[in-house]
């Protein structure tokens, strides 16, 4: 596996150890993990059930602690939460008692702006993603793919660098998730946002990433790390150049999932 040198790296990982103690029981989620994500990079993690995948995304959004080693962004260690990291779940978790402008501020709030500040930030979100026509809805009035683009456009209100993204269009119909995916790249494409983003679907990660990493199973760590030269026009399914990484990466999952 080749390293990834820390300077100018937006994420840094070095001997990362993550374990959870339960009624006495110990259960190691991810072993003396090494990692480094670059600037602007688009890197999707896939792996089996219970690798790890959701536990690194907690660690870099300072959710958890690492039991041991480091965890650093831009060059500062992770101590907690904090609006240099956006987080996008796989529920959208909007307040349904806001409407979707309010949702949209709410991250903006306590950080000294303007009430007309916030509202020009997150309307200027709301653009982004394409839904500045509803921002006064409630969230129970759009459907789940527009929830979950509130939810993006939340996520970046507080100008992130770093995008964490956990399987954020797994309870999406496939003709939504296809589209949210198409909507991702471009959102990626025009922001040079440095972008993390989980998933369980192969295809997925073929599709999105420009940078895949397949963990083992349980402790999670590194058992492919490869990054996808397919070009723009070779991001259609049915382009050789795709299958042909789809089933670089499938073996590896398989061979990871593996007894």
């Amino acid at each position: 596996m080749p390293s990834r040198p820390d300077e100018g790296s937006a994420v840094a990982l070095r001997s990362v150890t993550h374990r959870y103690s339960s009624r006495g029981r110990h259960i190691d989620a991810l072993h003396t993990l090494d990692l480094s994500i670059s600037a602007g990079e688009f890197v999707v993690v896939v792996g089996p059930s219970g690798c790890g995948k959701s536990t690194l995304l907690g660690l870099i959004a300072g959710f958890h602690r690492p039991t041991t080693g480091t965890v650093q962004v831009d060059g500062a260690p992770v101590v907690g939460p904090g609006p240099d990291r956006g987080v996008v779940f796989q529920q959208p978790r909007l307040f349904p008692w806001l409407s979707v402008l309010g949702n949209v501020e709410f991250g903006l709030r306590g950080r000294g702006i303007s009430r007309a500040d916030r509202r020009a930030r997150a309307l200027a979100k709301l653009d982004q993603v394409g839904l500045a026509d509803v921002a006064g809805l409630r969230p129970y009035e759009l459907s789940g793919g527009m929830q979950q683009r509130a939810a993006i456009a939340r996520a970046l209100a507080p100008d992130p660098g770093v995008l964490l993204m956990d399987e954020p269009f797994a309870a999406l119909d496939a003709l939504t998730r296809d589209r949210m995916q198409e909507e991702l790249r471009a959102l990626w494409r025009d922001t040079g946002r440095t972008v993390l983003f989980v998933t369980h679907s192969i295809d997925e990660a073929v599709y999105l990433g420009t940078r895949i990493i397949v963990f083992s199973a349980r402790p999670g760590r590194v058992v492919l790390d490869e990054a996808s030269d397919i070009p723009a026009q070779g991001r259609d399914r049915d382009h050789p150049d795709f299958g042909t990484l789809r089933t670089r990466i499938s073996t590896a999952v398989r061979s990871a999932a593996a007894p």
